[in-house]
């Protein structure tokens, strides 16, 4: 009965709910938990105790925010002034990419703004791109050939190829036959270049001849006259230097080096938004003495350097010093835990990166109240507003978890039953062949991550995150509010949903194993069925002696193909099948063997003898052996069926003789009777007497006949 209520409709219907309930608490703690693990809330931090400040996350923020003060004021000395930053200041770039051998004096020097400017518009990426890949299709070494001369078609003919081909064989007609080997050196390695009228106008005007240049050189000119924005200290733009120094300077390098420099002076200038020059302004508050002996702080109180801001003892939940004065690193924690993880967190970054190397002396503490608005107080207030509902989260998921497995089971087991009879039960997804079932499937399942991949977008495509030093991501959005909870529950959903819609080919799967129709109605299964049920059909119409003539055929012409059309592999292949008939043809010999002894121990007389068929191999020798056995149980029954008759005549004989044997008595005694009678008549005598001599034999025979049926039976028993 209770069987019965879990199959049926109910039953089912039950599990379900309770399958979703489960599977949606699991779900949502886990990843409210998952996320909570990114602002340290875990479930070591909670067990512990852990105040924000002691989390490894907190560690980490530091670690991030430490790398970039101390990337920041390291670069300082080369971008900034005075430990601020300045726009005005002046930057020879060449000389500052090349460490100062490739200076170009006012030529190639920029304000620090001029130059973020150019990274800002993008015109040092557009002149690094023509630079770097573009003009890698023209030619280096084509000066002389005459790349105006298509400037002498007034009707605007491109002949520029007509050109190319007429200049280079002029070129050819002018080298000597000495130097014809090594004509390669004056031919053109890229395309022919013809610059705009602008740039020939203005390479003229600085008395500079465009046949005299090579091709790449004009393209960048050209380019570099539509393209830079800013002129250097000198007045000039970097392609009017470069073409005033043609044997000195090259116009590509000058364009590939300026991108490198705008792009690190633009990073140093957006580094500034986020560096906290003002305690007011930060929870982190640091103390920076580098080699020089310049000191870094944000903290007035503590400009006087390392030994004030170690001097101003405070309860700090966070605080970590570094002195590398003494020639080893001195690492001490100031912090209420000394050992916390956000200690170690960071003191691993101090101790192992190479920005930290560059200062002496480093303290570094967090403001005990977390006052200012940043994400150390934003990811305090959400860890104290979870860690007292951290035990319920993981409840949630312990309970959940067991529950969605347990109810799992439960619905697997139902799957395809019916709830009167527990038969099993297909529905028309179930009737499609499995391969076409099986590409469904496929479907649904894409739908359903597609279902998940939109949920987790729609939840958390908005949220930001942060990077530390080691590549590790940090939640940056305001979780914790109700507006993350939601997005919790959304992702949950849109999990559970996708988990929902994978158990519609789940439950048909499980119906078609229970059913045992997942080969069988399989379309490759009807097809090969059809197949071999044809060929036993034709098989098994042909005699023995045919039948064993074409499986060898068949068996030779694969082995022909394999060696053929496979090489080494094929040899290989056909071995293994040679070992393979090799092993079948022991086991059919084997199991010929056992069918000799069966019938061995049939003759000798064990009638119940049975070959064990577990072991044979081979419809041949099963066939054979099923004769055998069958032919032990019916001699067995022809033995039982003659003994029965035997006996039957045994007790026809013995029943009939005293039959015979009553009245035949009567006569001898009657006969015996007359024989004492004086009977004179002599014909009389001699019927008395035939009478008795044939009353003796008849009472004879009769003994004899139930003597016999008395002894045949034991004969018969004893011969078998």
């Amino acid at each position: 009965m209770k069987e019965r209520k879990l199959y049926s409709l109910t039953g089912k219907l039950i599990v379900f709910l309770l399958l979703i309930v489960f599977a949606a608490s699991a779900l949502f703690g886990g990843i409210q938990t998952l996320m909570l693990s990114s602002v340290g809330l875990t479930p070591n931090a909670a067990a512990k105790k852990y105040a924000f400040e002691e989390t490894t996350a907190c560690g980490t923020l530091v670690q991030r925010q430490l790398h970039n003060v101390m990337s920041y004021y390291n670069d300082m000395s080369k971008f900034g002034t005075n430990g601020r930053y300045d726009g005005t200041k002046e930057i020879d770039y060449r000389a500052f990419a090349t460490d100062g051998e490739g200076s170009g004096g006012i030529s190639t020097t920029y304000t620090i703004d001029q130059l973020v400017k150019m990274y800002d518009d993008g015109s040092s990426a557009d002149l690094n791109e023509v630079a770097a890949y573009t003009a890698d299709n023209y030619a280096t070494n084509d000066a002389g050939i005459d790349k105006e001369a298509y400037l002498a078609y007034e009707d605007g003919t491109d002949v520029s190829q007509e050109t190319e081909e007429t200049d280079v064989a002029a070129l050819t007609e002018e080298v000597s036959a000495a130097d014809a080997e090594t004509f390669d050196s004056f031919s053109p390695d890229g395309e022919v270049y013809f610059p705009s009228d602008n740039a020939v106008k203005s390479l003229k005007e600085k008395k500079i001849d465009p046949a005299d240049v090579s091709s790449q050189f004009l393209y960048l000119y050209d380019q570099g006259m539509s393209l830079e924005t800013q002129k250097t200290k000198a007045g000039t733009y970097l392609y009017e230097y470069a073409a005033a120094n043609l044997k000195k300077v090259s116009i590509r390098d000058l364009y590939m080096t300026l991108s490198g420099v705008t792009e690190e002076v633009a990073a140093f200038k957006n580094q500034e938004s986020g560096i906290s020059v003002d305690a007011d302004d930060a929870n982190l508050w640091y103390c920076l003495e580098d080699k020089e002996g310049n000191i870094y702080t944000n903290v007035d109180s503590w400009k006087n350097g390392y030994t004030t801001a170690i001097a101003q003892k405070s309860p700090y939940p966070f605080a970590f010093a570094v002195d590398r004065t003494g020639g080893a690193d001195k690492v001490r924690s100031y912090a209420t835990r000394k050992n916390s993880p956000a200690v170690e967190a960071a003191r691993s970054y101090l101790l192992n990166n190479q920005i930290a190397d560059n200062y002496q002396k480093i303290f570094v503490a967090l403001d005990p109240d977390l006052a200012a608005s940043d994400y150390f107080s934003q990811y305090s207030e959400i860890y104290s507003q979870w860690l007292p509902k951290m035990q319920l989260l993981l409840l949630m998921i312990a309970v959940g978890g067991i529950g969605t497995l347990v109810c799992l089971v439960l619905f697997t087991l139902q799957a395809g039953r019916n709830g009167k009879n527990k038969e099993i039960r297909l529905y028309f997804f179930d009737q499609w062949y499995t391969e076409i079932a099986a590409a469904a499937a496929i479907l649904i399942v894409m739908g359903a991550v597609g279902i998940v991949a939109v949920c987790i977008e729609l939840s958390y495509g908005g949220v930001h995150y942060i990077q530390n030093f080691d590549g590790n991501y940090i939640y940056s959005g305001s979780y914790g509010n109700e507006a993350d909870t939601w997005r919790s529950l959304v992702a949950a959903s849109g999990i559970l949903a996708g988990f929902l819609i994978t158990l519609i080919p789940y439950c048909s799967l499980v119906r078609r194993i229970k059913a045992r129709n997942v080969w069988k109605q399989s379309f490759l299964y009807c097809v090969g069925h059809r197949i071999v049920s044809a060929g036993r059909t034709f098989y098994e119409g042909r005699q023995e002696s045919e039948r064993t003539i074409l499986m060898f055929c068949v068996f030779c012409g694969v082995q022909i193909i394999l060696c053929c059309g496979f090489g080494m592999f094929g040899v290989f292949l056909t071995l293994v099948m040679d070992a393979a008939v090799l092993l079948l043809l022991l086991r059919e010999a084997s199991g010929r063997k056992q069918i000799e002894h069966g019938l061995k121990e049939i003759a000798a007389g064990d009638l119940d003898y049975k070959i064990d068929l577990t072991e044979l191999q081979g419809e041949d020798n099963l066939q054979l052996a099923g004769i055998v056995n069958s032919l032990g149980e019916g001699m067995k029954a022809a033995v039982q069926e003659q003994m029965k008759s035997e006996r039957l005549k045994a007790d026809l004989i013995t029943n009939v003789s005293h039959d015979i044997k009553t009245p035949l008595t009567s006569i001898i005694n009657y006969v015996d009777l007359l024989k004492r009678e004086n009977i004179e008549n002599e014909k009389a005598k001699d019927y008395i007497r035939v009478l008795d001599e044939k009353s003796q034999r008849l009472k004879q025979l009769t003994e004899d006949l139930v003597e016999a049926s008395k002894i045949s039976p034991e004969i018969l028993n004893w011969n078998s």
